[in-house]
């Protein structure tokens, strides 16, 4: 375990054990994947073995949430890491249904944004997302994001045209608890 999020939920490193369980198979849910590309292409267990052999590349910190009963029940991520500028971008997947909108989200967001701002001194998290995610939309508007731009008709989701947009929070925003 990396850190304790409540007594329920915990998050640890995602490791090579989880492509056995239930993990592959939330990219072919198109409820889960709905607002990524994930679930457009098939992905083979060779994808997901490199996909796990990359994560000791020092440009993203990839975390497995889980459950105390029902175990991995998605990832959450700080990937694209920049070094130099002290950027990350924030990504989350909750593959296990059960768990929607019981505010897991939110607890492994504030938790993986502290781990960037203080373990890793990072100076700036952003994510993208669909304006039609309301979810995720919520989520990065409650960890203290703040709309940062719009990339009109960025994306193609269920046969229209959508917009991306844009969010992002800073370590002294992070810091006076914006949002939080």
């Amino acid at each position: 375990m990396i850190y304790q999020l409540s007594k329920d939920y915990f998050v640890r490193h995602l490791a090579e054990a989880d492509l056995d369980g239930v993990y592959p198979s939330w990219f072919e849910d198109q409820d889960v994947t709905r607002y990524s590309s994930h679930g457009k292409l098939f992905k083979t267990k060779a994808y997901f073995n490199s996909y796990v052999e990359a994560l000791n590349r020092e440009d993203r910190v990839v975390w497995a949430i889980c459950h105390v009963n029902d175990g991995h029940i998605g990832n959450i991520s700080l990937q694209a890491i920049s070094w130099i500028d002290r950027t990350a971008e924030f990504a989350i997947l909750l593959g296990d249904k059960r768990h929607w909108a019981k505010g897991v989200g939110l607890l492994a967001g504030k938790k993986i944004l502290g781990h960037g701002f203080n373990k890793l001194n990072l100076e700036r998290i952003y994510c993208g997302t669909a304006a039609t995610n309301d979810a995720m939309k919520k989520l990065a508007q409650t960890m203290g994001m703040v709309l940062e731009g719009t990339q009109r008709q960025h994306f193609f989701l269920e046969g229209s045209r959508v917009d991306l947009l844009e969010y992002g929070i800073l370590r002294a925003e992070f810091e006076r608890g914006v949002g939080l």
